[in-house]
């Protein structure tokens, strides 16, 4: 069990194989055992042995065993020890699962998963439909999960992998009526004024490349957040986050 926790914590492909994933620290697993999801296992360390962690596992019908911190030391990603971990089945939806109103962020090869989950976790704030991830981060790394801080269990979600995930992707939603919205540091529309329309999808790109240009020309049209003074452009996280404000207003307008 323990060394299954560990690959499972850092070899994607492992992960995929079996349909598992880890979640770390207490307040992450008790998120998780207060939603919908399947979770195969919680381990807890000594001194969370009667705490409300583990009570809460057990009211679940979930097992919980108890381990010594030298035992947890080591098991996951994060440079101290993780008093609490969760071993939950993946709960991704097919791509045509999605809801098919609102507004939805596409997470196009981003590499970085803190941003990725960050930015889940905005999407959640701010009212998205859903988040589709089209290559790049796998959205069951654990430094996305935490930085998700729960919103990856609660909002709904689904990956497209391959070598032509970002257009497999248009090709999905272009094919469901979605218009699609791709993010540029510079002469795109201020997102408050996106058509007020309920099917857009906001595409974000890769933190260095961006779009690519095939994409970018596909898409219905550009959005950028401007900026003052000597910036070149923003972070991903951070412009994606003012622009999924900026339609939450929209949609809250409505």
């Amino acid at each position: 069990m323990l060394s299954r926790v560990r690959k499972l914590a850092r070899d994607r492909a492992f992960r995929w194989i079996e349909g598992a994933y880890v979640i770390e620290g207490p307040t992450l697993v008790s998120e998780a055992l207060h939603s919908d999801l399947d979770i195969h296992f919680v381990l807890v360390s000594e001194s969370l042995a009667f705490s409300e962690v583990a009570d809460l596992a057990r009211a679940c019908g979930v097992e919980c065993r108890v381990e010594k911190d030298t035992i947890l030391d080591g098991l996951t990603t994060t440079r101290s020890t993780q008093t609490a971990i969760a071993v939950a089945a993946q709960h991704h939806l097919k791509v045509q699962n999605l809801p098919n109103h609102g507004f939805l962020l596409v997470l196009a090869e981003l590499a970085d998963p803190g941003n990725a989950g960050a930015l889940v976790r905005s999407a959640e704030a701010f009212g998205a439909s859903g988040v589709l991830f089209a290559g790049g981060v796998d959205p069951y790394n654990t430094k996305c999960v935490r930085a998700s801080a729960g919103s990856l269990f609660r909002i709904p979600f689904t990956v497209v992998d391959g070598e032509d995930a970002i257009s497999d992707t248009l090709d999905h939603l272009l094919l469901f009526g979605r218009s699609c919205w791709g993010s540029v540091p510079r002469g795109g529309l201020e997102p408050i004024s996106l058509p007020k329309e309920s099917a857009v999808a906001l595409l974000l790109g890769n933190e260095s490349r961006g779009l690519p240009d095939h994409v970018l020309d596909r898409c219905s049209g550009l959005v950028s957040v401007a900026t003052k003074g000597n910036v070149e452009s923003l972070n991903v996280l951070v412009a994606g986050s003012l622009i999924l404000h900026a339609l939450s207003v929209q949609k809250r307008g409505d």
